[in-house]
């Protein structure tokens, strides 16, 4: 006999062996139970996920020759004539070929004819979406009132091209991409069947590339199986097929992360130069940080997907992004995947998408940034008698003209653009730490601790500034936040070294320094200010501002007046 491919030879032959279509198939059965047969369906779906198989089986449960029947037997002369394509009531049609008007008007005269070898007379119209307007028109009349025992049935991929006329008159039924574990398991006992001995990460890889098509999925398999013999390795299918591998990929993220263009493109030429399909590579960096962003939000969305090493190894690249940076990172390799498909240089292209996205800027919310901006602003704010002034200065401008600060944007030296401004660096000599008489009460020196650390690095001591210390052991230092965002904002290895080193410095007791969020009943009562303290402030600051200038001085002394600006 002739060689028969796999996806002919283990074409699902009744309505359980159909895969991931249960949603379909139930339905089907159901009605085939109750006698409720239709007079038309529309079958709709991706490419090679069961729709014309399924509508075989269908014509195989009305004719069978127990039937109709859920569960066709296949050993009936109706059944098995059905399977060959050779049984005279089961009439299948090309309708991208012969989905002209004079071709409907043939069909509908012979559907007008008695069924001969079957219960039922069952057209199979396949690519329905491609019939043209006038033959659709002519055939509405016949799906609406077809002649006894004469059930349509319309395959297509592009249901939204058919007309609205014809969606009405048939039930819509929707078949949907297969998941990679449910075509990894088909294809898994295709090959036991078949004798074949495989690597388990072998059909995961061949799964990935049929994108939810069991059709192709087995139509890959077939070329793999041309090229080995007896058992199937990693390394042969990725070879085989021009698959991208997942060592490929972490080495360019290694050149990303690092924000190296060079080493990123001496990266993809190795890759490239070793015969992968720049075009194949393209598609396999895109479902990468797609992967990348499925396990930044939860690793264990792609268990069934990947197998457990490839899964690992990327929730640690994961971890190395921000969820705003995977989704800038999709979304263009995306965008650039679909042009270099159909591009006449791919290979520039893919350089240069390289490259940009080696040097990307880190993103950050808009109000994450707003909310730091305030914060900084308020911490400094509170240091020094002029930064009182100015602030108080700016909210007598009036609501209507409000000045934002300047955000000055620097550059790394690779390159790459930071999103905020950076702490200030501490004082290159910063004086030495005084060592206190420490009564193991931490209240008594946490303002002094304070500070010592907001004189280095004003931004943390306008955090600590939120904090207030809680129990203390021989070990440890509670810390309460008075906030999340300040709590979020000191809890850091980093932040938690200096905060335990300078405590230590002061107190002569090494602790660890433990944040927690203070609970409505432990954070610390607002320090009460009255207005008459604050005006007497503001008169004092502005005869220190004014002391050079006789007039002006003279006059603040004599009305006890203050300074406004216009």
């Amino acid at each position: 006999m002739d060689y028969q491919v796999l996806a002919l030879k283990y074409r699902p032959g009744n309505f359980d062996e159909v895969v991931g279509q249960a949603q379909v198939t139930d339905v089907l059965k159901g009605a085939l139970e109750q006698d409720r047969i239709a007079k038309a369906y529309i079958f709709s779906g991706p490419r090679g996920c069961g729709k014309t198989s399924s509508a075989r089986i269908l014509a195989k449960a009305l004719n069978c020759a127990k039937g109709p029947t859920p569960s066709p037997c296949g050993e009936c002369e109706s059944c098995q004539s059905i399977a060959k394509g050779s049984n005279l009531a089961v009439i299948e049609i090309d309708a991208a070929s012969t989905g002209g008007v004079q071709d409907i008007r043939d069909m509908r005269e012979e559907a007008a004819l008695a069924s001969i070898g079957g219960r039922y007379k069952i057209y199979i119209l396949d690519e329905a979406h491609q019939i043209s307007t006038a033959g659709n028109n002519a055939l509405l009349k016949t799906l609406e009132e077809p002649p006894p025992n004469t059930v349509f049935i319309l395959a297509t991929t592009e249901p939204q091209k058919m007309l609205p006329t014809v969606h009405s008159r048939c039930q819509h039924y929707q078949f949907r991409l297969l998941s990679v574990d449910d075509i990894a398991h088909r294809l898994g006992n295709i090959l036991k069947w078949e004798k074949i001995e495989v690597e388990a990460d072998v059909l995961q890889a061949i799964a990935r590339r049929a994108d939810g098509s069991m059709r192709d999925g087995m139509t890959l398999m077939d070329q793999v199986l041309a090229s080995c013999e007896g058992k199937l390795t990693l390394a042969q299918v990725t070879e085989i097929l021009g698959l991208t591998s997942f060592d490929h990929l972490f080495s360019l993220t290694e050149a990303i992360l690092a924000r190296d263009g060079a080493a990123a493109l001496r990266e993809l030429h190795r890759i490239l130069d070793g015969g992968l399909e720049t075009r194949e590579f393209a598609l396999g960096l895109s479902r990468y940080f797609r992967n990348l962003l499925l396990i930044k939000l939860d690793p264990t969305l792609l268990e069934a997907e990947m197998i457990e090493e490839d899964r690992q190894r990327c929730c640690v690249y994961a971890e190395s992004f921000q969820v705003e940076d995977l989704l800038y990172l999709s979304r263009i390799v995306g965008e650039r995947a679909d042009k270099i498909r159909y591009a006449s240089q791919p290979r520039v292209l893919l350089e240069t998408l390289v490259v940009e996205i080696s040097r990307f800027e880190s993103r950050i919310l808009l109000s994450e940034i707003l909310t730091r901006l305030r914060t900084l602003g308020g911490g400094q704010g509170t240091g020094s008698p002029t930064a009182g002034a100015d602030s108080r200065n700016e909210q007598k401008r009036g609501e209507g003209s409000p000045r934002s600060a300047p955000v000055t944007r620097q550059t790394t030296g690779t390159g790459r653009r930071n999103p905020m401004p950076p702490p200030p660096e501490p004082a290159a000599s910063p004086a030495s730490t005084p060592q206190v008489d420490f009564k193991g009460d931490p209240g008594e020196v946490w303002g002094t601790l304070c500070q010592i650390i907001g004189n280095e690095q004003k931004s943390i001591g306008s955090f600590l500034e939120r904090t207030r210390p809680g129990r203390l052991t021989e070990k440890k230092l509670i810390v309460y936040a008075e906030n999340t965002f300040a709590m979020s904002m000191l809890d850091t290895s980093d932040n938690l070294l200096l905060l335990s080193n300078k405590f230590a410095d002061l107190t002569g007791c090494k602790v660890e320094m433990c944040l927690e969020l203070a609970s409505s009943e432990e954070k610390p009562e607002p320090e009460r200010i009255s207005k008459e303290h604050v005006e007497d402030t503001r008169r004092t600051q502005d005869l220190k501002e004014y002391a050079d200038n006789e007039v002006v001085g003279d006059l603040l002394k004599r009305f006890d007046g203050e300074i406004v600006e216009d």
